[in-house]
């Protein structure tokens, strides 16, 4: 178990993260598993997943510059810390703001507890228990 505090936190930063999805604001995941995982969280707006797009990175990403803003939120792990450094660079020069925040304070705040965001929704409930 995590510190209350710490958890009222991660749910603070959720609830940013769903509204912002409620505004219409897409989110970039890594795969299926993580946008079901963000459904079960109630992320009501545009998901893309960057794996099951058959175009390279670079031009998935070309895909959303018509969005002003996009939220990174790629898994917490080595490989995923990459890929939101890639998005990030690429979607700044591209138009969209990319919105980073979100996934480094849940990343810091989860440390050792939650490595991929398909493993969120567990941990979530799991801490409520």
């Amino acid at each position: 178990m995590i510190a209350e505090e710490t958890f009222e936190r991660i749910k603070r930063l959720l609830l940013e993260l769903e509204e912002y999805s409620g505004e219409g604001v897409p989110i970039v995941v890594e795969g299926s598993r993580d946008e079901e995982v963000l459904r079960e969280l109630n992320m009501k707006g545009p998901i893309f997943q960057i794996s099951s797009s058959k175009k390279t990175a670079l031009n998935f990403l070309e895909g959303l510059a018509r969005y002003e803003r996009v939220i990174v939120f790629t898994d917490f792990d080595k490989a995923g810390d990459e890929l939101a450094k890639f998005c990030a660079k690429h979607l700044q020069r591209l138009g969209p703001k990319p919105i980073m925040y979100l996934r480094e304070e849940l990343k810091a705040l989860l440390r050792k507890d939650v490595k991929e965001v398909q493993e969120l929704a567990k941990f979530l409930r799991n801490q409520e228990k």
